[in-house]
Formats: structure tokens, C-alpha cells, sequence
């Protein structure tokens, strides 16, 4: 046994490259595994009905969230036909695909390249598609963000390994970041969405400049010699450069070819580097640092694919690398730094700054013109500008304000906590940011200032955007974790020095931090170890790579077990990194998340599509719209790409007013034209000189009254002409109206105050008032129950006191209980302006006391069972609560058509609504 592990601590140590390469695989299978939590659908605690509720008829759970919908319905599409949009339509004299779905009417163009997401969701469902036919695209795409988070923690550990030499840095760092819970969640399995594409980049790009930099001595081109890897280089920025510009400068169908191929050409250019250095490194060889600025080159020409803010990572690194050049210029007139400071070559320095933004801004110009060349110059002027969610600009309601991720943050902790999971280590990545200043890499301390340099820049940016919206707390992240990574590295390499100090007065108490930490989360180790056995080759994969990582480890201790130094920094170093990744790792295990769209809804959006005619517009609040456009294949007022727009004014006005007629003009206006009446340019508002409120004004005025009421409104008290008002009246009471259908959901009852204080909206108070100032109005849900003898008991929880109605006939009592010292007590009594009672026999309407502040629906079902709700005033009679809760009672033109289940929030059953909305002919009048 002795002799087999002394030869295994030989082979690690004759061939370093192998625990690398484990290293390099524990981190993408361990951030692999904690994503593909999601797929056990543990939210359903063991109920099998949820489950199936959640997933489709193989078993394989629906995306989850809202925005993955609208990619996968564009990749549905590309892979049907070609293209992303429903059909092609010609824009301009030039043909164009077209979304004939969103925001429609009267929806909108589509650019032929398809989104990477798309491509790479098509990608995986081919390959998986060929092994098991039942697969499909969806179950495809769920998996994408998962396959590609594998690549997250590779950047990371090689970065911070490059700042401190230390595995257990890179290990500690790299987990830091994959267990982020922010990043987390939007990068599991099942959010097919686009953030993944936003964080690999940059990590990219630093980890190759930082390579590029620790390079700098070697050089192929400035060498003047022609050897491999200048050829390499050449011929890289050659095909990048052939494959940018024509996907630039085809049109039409083509365009989607030529995106394969860039995308292919450019992964394939950076596999090809990453593989030549590999091989020079095992050979010992040092890497010209053209190899990597080559691959910086070919990673930022790809980013503005990935995200629109791309602009930011290339700024972060073009500010480092002429604060460097500045910083090294002037300590190299100090020769006696030299033997203190780490300054390098700053000649090659110059060298590799010029070949990298000379060499990004020719790529990017070819690729993508001269405007995207000078975004990373014309973006941060108008900075402020794209950070603030709360401008209000156009005059109408922003819906960002109501965003919960773009809300500003109250405080650092909420900045932290967002970012990286926790206060504490974020304040522990700062002190290594810090830390990262000094250089242990040597036989001496020195101080090396280009990593402090760029990740203190780095953080500093990404932290100021996160006080400006807390979704742009996730930009913090990566150098949170590498500075995570670089205190641990630090720690290491400062116990490895192997003096008392470090070994007794650090070693010691962090072994000591490590037992502790291994003690307090004992009971979770076999939940982290495996969190997850839906993929079994990762799975299993995981604890083969764990399980020689820790032989090795033990071999190595076991082999400086007559050095007791050295044995108790290879203990202390160990206890170091566990005690760094366990409290992360358990915080995300287990993790797991449930998924809006369910069977329930599937039912109800199947019958949308396969009963209703072509033209029909599904109205909803916004925040559902990708999901009904994607299974109803219907059109749909607006959704999570379109919502801050006239239209939640409109939709949340439809909704929160008691009169039908006007909402039925609105849905009418809404379905059939667009925003053609209220656009800017359109008749009403060139002729009210863009005032909103007065456009909206004449439009509640003349929407809920017939076409000839509408005519002399419009003509006789506000001065049209006959041309002018038959203008606004073809969108508004148009001859010929798309058919409409509203849909209505539980959680549009816990909305209520967002979408009601868009329906209330009044434009005579200041655009920038606060949302607390405005009016709203609001549901409170409950339960209710038949005792018998005509007596009903309604119990509703309202800001931790139950509110409790008891109804004998015509014997009404109220209650408003709390909970004190576990004793339950009356504490007051409430009054109820109007209360509705639906039962199986019909619908009761009474007024109890006209002084009341909030009225009562009870629902009871023929099991003396149901729900009940409390409602502010101002919504007791609203479209939106005759529908949901009294499935359309009191109103002649709205009638309930299909209700299916709804699992995903507390509330009437079934709770996913479809309701059909009869225009008539009298408005035509």
C-alpha cells in the first residue's frame, strides 16, 4: 500500500500536468452538478402530481422563468425553417424575417443572424436528438446553460493560480464563482436565457491578457524570426477576420450559415491556441505572448454577439493596460525597485497593448461596422443613462420601476449578497484584490501591481453599476471570487514558506478553521460530494476525479509524514481550502427552483391555439407574454421584451376599471391596432403637440362610447377635422377587429398593486413621482368555509393579522385577530363596504357599509370549501375581479371560455383563465 501511494505522489509530481487536468475537471463537473439540480424538481417535496404538473410527457422538466421561452420559440423556428421569425415580410424593399407574435399587432422584424443561444440550443438538441429520439428542443435547451457553466470555474482558477501559484487558490476562487447564488440561479439548468453568454467573455479575455502579460519575455513576431506560432497568429486573425466580415456583409438566408461558421471558426481558433499552449507548457517551453493576445482578439471580436454591454469588459481591459504601461513607465526610471517591484518588459508591454486594441477594433469594425468600434468610447458617455431604471422620459408609466431586479440597492450587504452570496466573502475578495499587490511567487517578497491594477478597476465599475440596479450586482462576481481565490492562494503560499510564523502562528489556527468548518457542515458533505445523479456520467464523474485527487492528496501527505513541518503544512494547506468551499458549496445544496409553465397552463394555451382563428391577440399582463406566444403560438398585447410601453398603461387601465365598455375599447384599440393611436406621429398626438395626458384623456373618452358619440367628441368638443377624427376612429373602433382573448392567472392577484397603479395612472402629477405616492389598489388572499346552517366563515391574513368574517344570513360579524404571546386575541374589528358570495347556485352582491375601506369576495365550492379575498375600494368592481374570482359575473361582454389549473400560485382552482371578449357591432354606430 506505502509503495503504491509513494508512486503515485512521484507520478503527480513527475507529470504536474495530470492534477492539473483533474483540478481543471472537478470544477467543471462540481459546477456541472450543482446546476443540475433543478432537473430533480425537489421544489415538488415528493409529490408526483406536481412533478407531472412541471414537466412534459417524458418526464423532463419545463424551463424555468420566463424569457428562455422566446428563444426557444425562436429556435423552434430557425430549426423549422431557417430562420427565427414566424414568416418572412419585406422591410425597406428587403425581405426580413418577421415575429409575427410580439408586441403585436403589429409585431416586428427580425435580424436573419440568429442569437448564439439559439444556435447552440440546436446544437445540443442535433447531437442528443441522434441518440434519443425523444428528445426535444426544449429538453435541449434546458441543458445549455448547464453545459456551458462547465467552462466558468476553468478562467477563474488559472487566473488566480497565475497571481499566487497556489492550486488551492484557483479551487477556492473558481467555487466561489460557480456557487454565486445569483449567477447560480440564472445559469442552472432550465433558464435557457442569455447570462452565461454575458460572464464567459470577460473571464476569457482576462485570463488571456493575464497570460499575454506573464508571457511578455517570449515573443514570435518581434523576434523577427517566422516560426509556428507567428504563423498561427497570423493565420487566426486572417480567418477571424475573413469570417467577421462575411457574416457582415451577407444578407438573407445566407446570413445564418455564415453565423455557423464564424461562431465555429473563432471557438475552433481559441481550441487550437488553448491546445498549442498546453503543449509547449508540458514540453517547458515558454509561450510567445502573441499566442494569447491572438485569442484576447478572436474572444472580444465574439463578446458583442453575447451581450449588448460587451463595451464594458473591452474598457476594463484597455484602462488596465494603460494604467500599467503608465505605472511600469515610471518605476522604470527607479532602479532600485527593481529588486522590490516586478516591472517587466515594458517595451513588450507596449507591444501587446498595441496588438490587442489595434487588433480588437480592426476585427470588430469588419464584423460589425464603425459604430460598434467606437461603442467602447460613445457607451460610457451615456453610462448613467443606461444604468438608471427609473427615468421618465416619454410620459408615460416606466415599468422598470416595478422590476424588483432593477430596483437601486438599499445597501453594500444587498450589493454583496447579490453578487457573491455572502458579506463575508466579498469582504474577504476585496482584502485579496488588496492582497494581490504582493507577489509570493518568489524566492523574496515583491510587489507585483498589475493584478491589483486591474481588478481593482474591474470592481470598481462593476460595483458602481450595482448601485445603480441591483441585477448589475452580478457584474461583481467574478472579481469578488478571484480575489477570493487570491487571499486563499496568498494564505497558502505564505504557510508554504515554512518558516514558525507561517507554520505555528498561521498553519496551525487555519487547520484549526478547517476542522471546525468540516465539523459544523459534516452531516451536508454527502449532499455536496453528490448533489445530484440526474446525469450519471458527471455524476459519477465526479467522485472518480474527487476520489484520485484525494489518493493523491493523502499520498502526498503520507510521504513528508517523518517532516513534521511539512506534514503540518500540507494539512493545514488542505483544512485551508476545505474550510473555503464548504460554506458556499452547502449554501446552493440543495438548490432548486420551479418552473412557470406547467400543464395546467399547456391545457389552456393547446386550446387557444387549436380553436381560435389566426389573428387572434391573447391580452395579459406582461410578465407571461413569452410563455403564451410560445406554446398558443397567438399573438400577444406584450410580454417581458416589450413591457415598458403604453400598453401596461392600457392593459393595467382594461383590467383595474369597472366599466367593461371601456375596457373592451381598450382591448379592441389594443388587438387590432397597436399603438397606432397614441404612437408618437399619430394624429392625437401631433395634434395635442405630444401631450400625453391629454391623448390619454380623449382616448377613455371616446373608447367605452360608439363610433358616432366618438365622432362628435372628437370633432365638437376637441376641434378635428372630419379627416383627422376618422383616422383616430379606424384604430379605435376599427370595422374589421382581431378576435381577443384575456387571461387571467393567480399571480395577477398578488399583483394587483403593480398593474391597478399603472390602470390608475394619473398624468397631471410629475412623471418622476414616486410609485408610493400613486394610487393602487390591492387583493389579500384567503380561505373560506360553509359551517352549515346558511353560516360561512372567510379568513384572511392582512400584514400579519388575520382578518376573519362570519356570516349568518343576514348576521354579519368581523374580526381582526393577532397572535400575542401565543395567545389569540381580538384586537379591533373592520368594516366591508360590498361583499360578493359565489356559490354553485349563483352569485350574491351586497353593499354592507358605504363607509367600509375594503370589500370581500368568498368563493365556496360545492364541498363547503374555497377562497376568499379582501380588496381595496378602488378594485371591489374592477374587470379584473369580476373575472378571476366570479368567472366573469356582471359583465355582458367578457364571457369565461376555458379554465384550466393553475399550480404555481395559492388561488382559485381552476386558476388559468381564458376568457372571450365580444366586441359586438353596436360600437360601430
Amino acid at each position: 500500500m506505502t509503495n503504491a501511494l509513494e508512486k503515485i505522489n512521484n507520478l503527480f509530481k513527475e507529470k504536474r500536468w495530470i492534477k492539473i487536468a483533474l483540478i481543471v475537471l472537478l470544477l467543471m463537473f462540481m459546477s456541472f452538478q450543482l446546476r443540475a439540480q433543478t432537473a430533480d424538481m425537489k421544489f415538488a417535496q415528493g409529490n408526483e402530481f406536481l412533478k407531472k404538473m412541471f414537466s412534459d410527457e417524458h418526464g423532463r422538466m419545463y424551463l424555468i422563468a420566463i424569457d428562455p421561452y422566446y428563444y426557444l420559440r425562436l429556435a423552434e423556428n430557425l430549426y423549422d425553417h431557417g430562420y427565427c421569425g414566424e414568416t418572412i415580410k419585406i422591410i425597406n424593399g428587403k425581405p426580413m424575417p418577421y415575429d409575427l407574435y410580439q408586441y403585436a399587432p403589429p409585431g416586428h422584424p427580425l435580424p436573419w443572424e440568429p442569437p448564439i443561444i439559439c444556435l447552440s440550443a440546436i446544437a445540443l438538441y442535433i447531437l442528443w436528438h441522434s441518440i434519443d429520439p425523444t428528445v426535444t428542443l426544449m429538453n435541449a435547451d434546458f441543458w445549455v446553460p448547464a453545459v456551458l457553466s462547465m467552462l466558468l470555474g476553468i478562467p477563474l482558477y488559472f487566473i488566480i493560480r497565475r497571481v499566487t501559484n497556489s492550486n488551492i487558490g484557483g479551487i477556492v476562487g473558481a467555487i466561489a464563482l460557480i456557487t454565486a447564488p445569483g449567477l447560480l440561479y440564472k445559469t442552472c439548468a432550465g433558464f435557457a436565457d442569455t447570462p452565461i453568454f454575458e460572464v464567459l467573455p470577460i473571464l476569457f479575455i482576462v485570463w488571456f491578457i493575464l497570460e499575454a502579460i506573464h508571457s511578455q519575455q517570449k515573443t514570435a513576431i518581434f523576434a523577427k524570426k517566422v516560426n509556428s506560432i507567428s504563423i498561427f497568429v497570423a493565420l487566426a486573425f486572417i480567418f477571424e477576420l475573413l469570417a467577421g466580415a462575411f457574416l457582415n456583409l451577407t444578407s438573407g438566408e445566407i446570413v445564418v450559415i455564415a453565423s455557423v461558421i464564424f461562431y465555429t471558426v473563432s471557438f475552433a481558433l481559441v481550441l487550437i491556441g488553448l491546445i498549442i499552449a498546453g503543449l509547449k507548457r508540458l514540453k517547458g517551453e515558454e509561450v510567445e505572448f502573441e499566442l494569447f493576445a491572438i485569442l484576447a482578439i478572436i474572444t472580444t471580436a465574439v463578446a458583442p454577439k453575447m451581450w449588448g454591454a460587451w463595451w464594458y469588459g473591452f474598457d476594463v481591459i484597455v484602462a488596465f493596460l494603460v494604467i500599467y504601461i503608465i505605472a511600469l513607465a515610471i518605476l522604470k526610471t527607479n532602479i532600485k525597485l527593481k529588486d522590490y517591484i516586478d516591472i517587466g518588459n515594458l517595451k513588450h508591454i507596449i507591444y501587446l497593448s498595441a496588438i490587442y486594441i489595434i487588433g480588437s477594433l480592426i476585427l470588430l469594425t469588419a464584423i460589425y461596422g464603425v459604430g460598434a468600434a467606437l461603442s467602447p468610447i460613445t457607451s460610457p458617455l451615456s453610462y448613467n443613462q443606461i444604468l438608471s431604471t427609473y427615468t421618465q422620459s416619454s410620459g408615460w408609466p416606466n415599468v422598470y420601476t416595478t422590476v424588483s431586479e432593477l430596483a437601486k440597492p438599499s445597501s453594500w450587504s444587498e450589493i454583496f449578497i447579490n453578487a457573491i452570496g455572502s458579506d463575508t466573502i466579498a469582504i474577504i475578495g476585496i482584502i485579496g484584490i488588496i492582497l494581490s499587490f504582493i507577489s509570493l511567487r518568489y524566492e523574496k517578497i515583491k510587489l507585483d501591481i498589475k493584478y491589483a491594477i486591474l481588478l481593482s478597476i474591474w470592481l470598481t465599475v462593476t460595483l458602481y453599476a450595482a448601485t445603480k440596479g441591483i441585477r448589475f450586482a452580478s457584474l461583481a462576481t467574478a472579481p469578488l471570487a478571484i480575489g477570493f481565490g487570491i487571499f486563499a492562494g496568498q494564505l497558502d503560499r505564505f504557510i508554504r514558506t515554512k518558516n514558525d510564523m507561517a507554520v505555528f502562528g498561521v498553519g496551525a489556527p487555519v487547520g484549526l478553521f478547517g476542522l471546525i468548518i468540516l465539523s459544523k457542515y459534516s452531516s451536508k458533505l454527502p449532499e455536496i460530494i453528490l448533489p445530484t445523479t440526474y446525469v450519471p456520467i458527471i455524476a459519477y464523474g465526479l467522485l472518480v476525479v474527487l476520489g484520485i485527487l484525494a489518493i493523491y492528496k493523502m499520498a502526498d501527505i503520507l510521504s513528508s509524514i517523518n517532516d513534521k513541518k511539512e506534514s503540518i503544512v500540507k494539512i493545514a494547506t488542505l483544512l485551508l481550502c476545505i474550510g473555503m468551499i464548504i460554506p458556499p458549496l452547502s449554501a446552493v445544496v440543495p438548490f432548486t427552483t420551479a418552473p412557470t409553465f406547467n400543464n395546467g397552463w399547456k391545457a389552456g394555451l393547446d386550446w387557444i391555439k387549436e380553436t381560435t382563428p389566426n389573428n387572434s391577440v391573447i391580452t395579459c399582463w406582461w410578465d407571461n407574454g413569452h410563455i403564451y406566444t410560445y406554446e398558443a403560438r397567438r399573438m400577444v398585447t406584450f410580454d417581458g421584451g416589450s413591457q415598458n410601453s403604453p400598453r401596461a398603461y392600457w392593459v393595467g387601465r382594461a383590467f383595474a376599471t369597472s366599466n367593461e365598455n371601456l375596457s373592451i375599447g381598450i382591448i379592441r384599440m389594443l388587438a387590432t391596432s397597436g399603438d397606432e393611436a397614441f404612437e408618437r406621429g399619430s394624429v392625437l398626438m401631433n395634434f395635442t403637440h405630444n401631450n400625453v395626458s391629454m391623448v390619454v384623456k380623449i382616448l377613455n373618452e371616446i373608447l367605452p362610447v360608439d363610433r358616432s358619440e366618438a365622432y362628435n367628441i372628437l370633432t365638437k368638443k376637441y376641434g378635428l377635422s372630419d379627416r383627422e377624427a376618422k383616422l383616430v376612429l379606424n384604430a379605435t373602433h376599427p370595422e374589421h377587429p382581431n378576435p381577443d382573448y384575456l387571461i387571467t392567472y393567480n399571480r395577477m392577484t398578488d399583483i394587483a398593486p403593480v398593474w391597478s397603479m399603472f390602470g390608475f395612472w394619473n398624468f397631471s402629477l410629475p412623471p418622476n413621482t414616486p410609485n408610493s405616492k400613486r394610487e393602487k389598489g390591492a387583493f389579500f388572499k384567503g380561505t373560506s368555509y360553509y359551517l352549515g346552517n346558511g353560516t360561512m366563515l372567510a379568513e384572511v391574513n392582512l400584514y400579519g393579522y388575520d382578518y376573519i368574517t362570519l356570516i349568518n344570513r343576514t348576521n354579519i360579524t368581523t374580526a381582526i385577530v393577532q397572535k400575542i404571546d401565543g395567545q389569540t386575541k381580538i384586537v379591533g374589528t373592520f368594516k366591508i363596504h360590498k361583499l360578493y358570495i359565489m356559490t354553485p347556485t349563483g352569485v350574491k352582491e351586497v353593499i354592507i357599509n358605504k363607509d367600509g375601506q375594503l370589500s370581500e369576495f368568498i368563493r365556496l365550492t360545492s364541498e363547503g370549501k374555497g377562497w376568499a379575498w379582501l380588496s381595496t375600494r378602488n378594485l371591489e368592481d374592477s374587470v379584473y375581479a369580476r373575472l378571476h374570482f366570479l368567472d366573469g359575473y356582471g359583465l355582458k361582454h367578457i364571457k369565461l371560455v376555458k379554465a384550466t389549473f393553475d399550480p404555481t400560485n395559492f388561488g382559485i382552482e381552476p386558476g388559468f383563465k381564458i376568457y372571450k371578449v365580444d366586441y359586438g357591432t353596436a360600437y360601430l354606430k
